[in-house]
């Protein structure tokens, strides 16, 4: 294991949110919740053509009354910075978003590891919306949501962050739906290039899966 003071600091923030204003980001996770609502009854309600239809023209013209401005890119660096946020991309992810309206609702916090080091916990509820055996999480989705998890605590060790090279995961027991759900993560090395962290999730006590992932630095600007 590295030594801590590869690890960098553990930072104030929460790895969320961004420039847009947090009416916004409110709103689009109630107008979220609304199309979940619409994706379940039409997944799990026997429906006849003409409802199905007329939900259709609906939508159509829900569509229609949302004008506004092209937002950009999300990778796009903000004007006047070398950086490129990430905020941007995680208001806009299939696995939190806010702006995303098949991402589930995702509450964040900081954590450490068992021997302290900086990490992040977020919990979610997923619906059958996401259910793969019955009863249960799809596992290709947890594995997102672990990449998800990864890609944010790894921000945490000091240097640049890298990108997803190797992801593990061991199922350990059926991981419910609609239930809460506890995923924790931290760094366990920082090296050269190799940035190594690991995760859990829980339901209540119960171990659900475990994984870890290797991400590796660019050695280049622009090797991407």
């Amino acid at each position: 294991m590295g030594g801590k003071s590869s690890f960098g600091a553990a930072k104030n923030s929460l790895p969320y949110g961004g420039s847009m204003k947090e009416d916004v980001l409110t709103a689009a996770s109630e107008l979220r919740d609304a199309i979940h609502d619409l994706a379940q009854i039409t997944r799990e309600v026997e429906l006849g053509s003409e409802q199905l239809l007329a939900a259709k023209l609906l939508v159509e013209t829900a569509s229609e009354k949302l004008q506004g401005n092209p937002l950009p890119h999300w990778s796009e660096k903000p004007q006047g910075s070398r950086k490129q946020t990430s905020k941007s991309y995680r208001s806009r992810s299939l696995f939190q978003g806010e702006l995303h309206p098949f991402s589930p609702p995702v509450h964040w916090h900081l954590h450490s590891g068992p021997d302290g080091q900086p990490g992040y916990l977020f919990d979610t509820t997923l619906s059958s919306l996401y259910e793969g055996a019955p009863k249960s999480v799809h596992g290709g989705y947890i594995a997102g949501l672990y990449d998800e998890l990864f890609g944010a605590v790894q921000s945490l060790a000091e240097g640049k962050t890298g990108y997803t090279g190797k992801l593990t995961i061991r199922y350990r027991s059926f991981t419910p739906t609609n239930k809460k759900l506890i995923f924790k993560g931290w760094v366990t090395q920082n090296s050269g290039r190799r940035i190594s962290v690991k995760a859990t999730c829980h339901d209540g006590q119960r171990l659900c899966s475990e994984a870890e992932a290797l991400f590796l630095r660019l050695e280049q600007e622009g090797e991407l």
